[in-house]
């Protein structure tokens, strides 16, 4: 006989969903902030600041993927309970389903979460450009100095410089053995 663990109750789901929306909510924040110092290291081009910022990035993201996959398997769970896992539904269908307080504040959470997410994807975008620019700037930069310093490797004169019917300028040196 195979024992299973109880279900846990609609509450105890909303109640998780609701952690973990919180703590994606603050990861949000967190994650804009981070940008908005990205931004101001990308204008003053301060490499090792940039480092150090893709690497709270990082962890901010890889936090924020791990806050989806628990929210997505309580999803799941709590759309068991009420016989829709059958149905594709997304966290805002259910909780229009549910008539529960505590769905009204999982959702304000939602569009919390989605308003800081589109901030960030605007300013992530514009942080994008202006990495882009100073990329370009510093090639541009870097090909001009190369073409200053180099040398040819063998040295031409002009074309029409010397008439083949003429002898070669002496340029006043005597040129006797």
């Amino acid at each position: 006989m195979v024992v299973q663990a109880p279900r846990e109750t609609t509450q105890e789901i909303m109640s998780a969903i609701e952690a973990i929306m919180v703590n994606e909510f603050r990861v949000c924040q967190s994650l804009l902030t981070v940008l908005q110092q990205e931004r101001q290291a990308l204008v003053q081009k301060d490499v090792e600041t940039l480092s150090n910022l893709v690497d709270q990035k990082e962890s901010l993201l890889d936090e924020l993927g791990s806050d989806e996959e628990s929210r997505r398997s309580l999803l799941e769970k709590l759309a068991q309970n009420y016989g829709l896992e059958k149905e594709v539904l997304g966290l805002t269908d259910i909780l229009r389903r549910l008539q529960m307080t505590a769905s009204e504040r999982v959702y304000r959470l939602q569009e919390g979460i989605v308003a800081l997410q589109g901030k960030i994807r605007e300013l992530n975008r514009a942080n994008q450009a202006l990495a882009e620019m100073n990329l370009e700037r510093i090639t541009a930069l870097q090909e001009y100095l190369v073409s200053l310093y180099s040398s040819p490797s063998y040295y031409k004169p002009p074309a029409g410089v010397q008439n083949p019917t003429m002898p070669p300028a002496s340029y006043g040196m005597d040129q006797r053995g």
